[in-house]
């Protein structure tokens, strides 16, 4: 006589309560790349292609974040990148260019 064996994974997937250890598990994992992502980016990455504008020319500036010129080298980059990507999509009225 042959007797069957089942997978654990198997075991698993027909387990009645298995989606409440994935499901959370899901939820967190996904929290938990949202926080780092946004732990990474610059304070500028969400501003609009006009705030961005008016940031470089020093126009309106929030209390408490650097200036334009404190930028190190790879923000300024960052920065950069991103008014070219405004200019590039023709976001401004008319087109940019650094001061």
């Amino acid at each position: 006589m042959k007797t069957k064996t089942v997978s654990p994974i198997t075991k698993f997937l027909h387990w009645q309560y298995s989606g409440l250890i994935v499901v959370p598990t899901a939820c967190v994992l996904i929290l938990l790349f949202w926080f780092y992502s946004t732990s990474q980016a610059e304070f500028f990455d969400y501003y609009s292609c006009e705030t961005l504008k008016n940031y470089v020319n020093g126009i309106n500036l929030p209390k408490g974040i650097p200036t334009h010129d404190e930028l190190s080298e790879q923000q300024h980059i960052r920065l950069h990148t991103l008014l070219d990507e405004c200019n590039d999509f023709q976001r401004f009225s008319e087109p940019f260019s650094h001061p």
